[in-house]
C-alpha cells in the first residue's frame, strides 16, 4: 500500500470516528470538531476534506438511505454500527465528491475488515460496487431536497413562510457553510485588508468579513492579536440593531447594568464590550463558559463571568438591559449545523418553551422599570418566537414590544423589521455577493421589550 493510499484511508478512519460520535454517542458535530484530537492535528486540506464529507453525508442523509434501500436487503445491526457508517460515508463520496472510485472503496473495504471483521469486507464491497456502477441513475433521479427534512419541520415552514419561500430556504441551507468574522474596532483599514486578503473573503457588512475558509480558527492572521471573533451576520445584527436603539436613548452615556444570561460563546458579549459597554456574562453550561473565557483574554476583553440557571438565579439589583438567547431547536442554523436533520425526532419543542418562558419570566421578575429585555433564538419556528413573545406580553401587561423604526432609519435598508417590531431573518434574507455560496444566513428571531411600571 503506498503512502498516499493510507493516508486517505486514515482520514476516512478519523471521518468514522467522528461518525462514531455523532450518530453513537449523541455528540454535537460542532463540538466535535472543536474538541476532537485527531480532527484537530490534521493539516487543513485533510481537515477540510473531512468537513466537506460528513456535512455532505448530513445534508442528503434521507437520500442516501433510500439509494441504500435499492443494495441492502436487510437491516445492518445496531451492534456493527460502523458498518453503516461506512455505507453512509461510502455511498456520499461516491456519489457527490470527486474522488476517484477505485480509491473509495479500497479504502473503505480495508476499514470494514479493522472495525466489523473481514467476513462485512465482502459486503461492503458489493455494496459499493453496486453504487458505483448505478452512479449515473441514482445521481439523475429525480429526488427532491425536501425528503431530507423532517415532515414536522416542513409543514412548520410552508404554514408560516408559504411553499415557494420554503423552497428557497432549503436550497440556501443545503449549500456549504461559510465562516463571518467580526473585526474588532481596534482593527485598522490596513489589518482589515490583510484578513480579507488572507482569508480570500469579502466585506459583506461594515466590519463582517465572509469566506469559504475551513481551516483552523487559531491559524487565521491576527488571531494572538485579539482584534477579530467568529459570529454569524444575522446575530451580530441583532446586537448591533440593540445598540443602534441605545445610542438614541442614551446620549448622556449613563452607565447602564446589562446582562447576558446565555452568553456562550461569546458574540453578543464581545460585541457590546467592543462598543464600550460593560456587561455580566452568564451561560449554565461551564465548558462553553470556559471557551468564552479563553476568548475573552485572547480578545483582551473584561467581563464578569458567572454559570448560573438563569431561570432561577436571583440578581443582586435590577438591570437596566437583560438578553437572553434562549435555547432552542436552533432550526435557522441547519446549513452550519446539519446534523439537526438527525435529531428531528428528539426535538422536544415543548420542553424548550418551558426553558424559554421560564428564563423570560424571570428576567422579567429582575428588570427596572423602564428597563428592557431583549430576547433572541435562532429558531424559524413560530412557536419559539413570536408565541413565546406574544403569550408573555398577554400575562406581563407591564410590558410592551418596541417598534424600532422610529429609532433606526439607517438600519432600514438591512433590518427585516416587521409591524409589530420583531426582528426576523430568513436564510435567504442576504444576497451579498456573487458567488452564491457567500450568500445567506443563520436565521434568527427577537424582540425588544420594555417594562413600563
Amino acid at each position: 500500500m503506498n503512502s498516499d493510499v493510507k493516508h486517505k484511508k486514515n482520514i476516512r478512519f478519523v471521518a468514522l470516528k467522528i461518525w462514531e460520535l455523532l450518530f453513537i454517542k449523541k455528540n454535537k458535530l460542532s463540538d466535535i470538531f472543536r474538541n476532537d484530537k485527531s480532527f484537530n492535528s490534521l493539516n487543513s486540506k485533510d481537515r477540510s476534506f473531512i468537513y466537506f464529507l460528513i456535512h455532505l453525508a448530513l445534508r442528503n442523509h434521507n437520500q442516501i438511505k433510500f439509494f441504500l434501500k435499492k443494495f441492502v436487503q436487510k437491516q445492518v445491526s445496531k451492534n456493527l454500527y460502523f458498518l453503516d457508517g461506512i455505507l453512509l460515508l461510502g455511498t456520499a463520496e461516491i456519489i457527490w465528491s470527486r474522488t476517484p472510485h477505485y480509491a473509495v472503496l479500497n479504502s473503505y473495504v480495508d476499514l470494514s475488515k479493522i472495525l466489523c471483521g473481514v467476513k462485512y469486507s465482502g459486503f461492503i464491497n458489493a455494496v459499493l460496487q453496486n453504487i458505483v456502477r448505478q452512479k449515473d441513475n441514482l445521481s439523475s433521479s429525480n429526488w427532491d431536497i425536501k425528503n431530507n427534512y423532517p415532515k414536522w419541520m416542513l409543514n412548520s415552514w410552508e404554514k408560516q413562510y408559504g411553499k415557494i419561500k420554503t423552497a428557497k430556504m432549503l436550497k440556501v441551507l443545503n449549500k456549504e457553510p461559510y465562516l463571518d468574522i467580526i473585526c474588532s474596532k481596534k482593527m485598522n483599514i490596513e489589518m482589515k485588508n490583510n484578513l480579507i486578503k488572507f482569508l480570500d473573503g469579502h466585506e459583506i457588512h461594515p466590519n463582517v468579513i465572509r469566506s469559504n475558509y475551513k481551516g483552523k480558527i487559531n491559524d487565521i492572521l491576527y488571531f494572538n492579536k485579539g482584534i477579530w471573533w467568529v459570529q454569524d451576520l444575522s446575530s451580530y445584527l441583532h446586537i448591533e440593531y440593540l445598540l443602534k436603539f441605545l445610542k438614541k436613548i442614551n446620549k448622556n452615556n449613563e452607565f447602564l447594568k446589562i446582562y447576558d444570561i446565555c452568553a456562550a460563546p461569546g458574540g453578543k458579549t464581545f460585541q457590546l464590550l467592543d462598543n464600550g459597554y460593560e456587561i455580566v456574562s452568564n451561560d449554565i453550561n461551564k465548558k462553553r463558559l470556559n471557551i468564552m473565557s479563553d476568548n475573552l483574554k485572547r480578545l483582551n476583553f473584561k467581563s464578569k463571568l458567572i454559570s448560573v440557571d438563569g431561570r432561577t438565579y436571583k440578581f443582586p439589583e435590577q438591570q437596566d438591559i437583560i438578553i437572553i438567547d434562549a435555547p432552542c431547536s436552533s432550526t435557522g442554523t441547519i446549513r452550519k449545523n446539519p446534523d439537526i436533520l438527525i435529531r428531528n425526532n428528539i426535538i422536544d419543542l415543548t420542553k424548550l418553551q418551558r426553558i424559554q418562558k421560564e428564563l423570560l419570566k424571570n428576567a422579567a421578575s429582575n428588570i427596572k422599570v423602564g428597563g428592557y429585555l431583549m430576547y433572541i433564538v435562532c429558531s424559524l419556528e413560530e412557536e419559539e418566537g413570536e408565541d413565546i413573545i406574544n403569550k408573555f406580553l398577554e400575562t406581563n401587561t407591564n410590558f410592551q414590544i418596541l417598534n424600532l423604526n422610529q429609532y433606526i432609519q439607517d438600519l432600514k435598508s438591512t433590518l427585516k423589521l416587521n409591524t409589530m417590531g420583531y426582528l426576523k431573518f430568513l436564510p435567504i434574507d442576504f444576497k451579498v455577493h456573487q458567488n452564491d455560496h457567500l450568500n445567506g444566513n443563520n436565521g434568527f428571531f427577537s424582540a425588544i421589550i420594555e417594562r413600563k411600571f
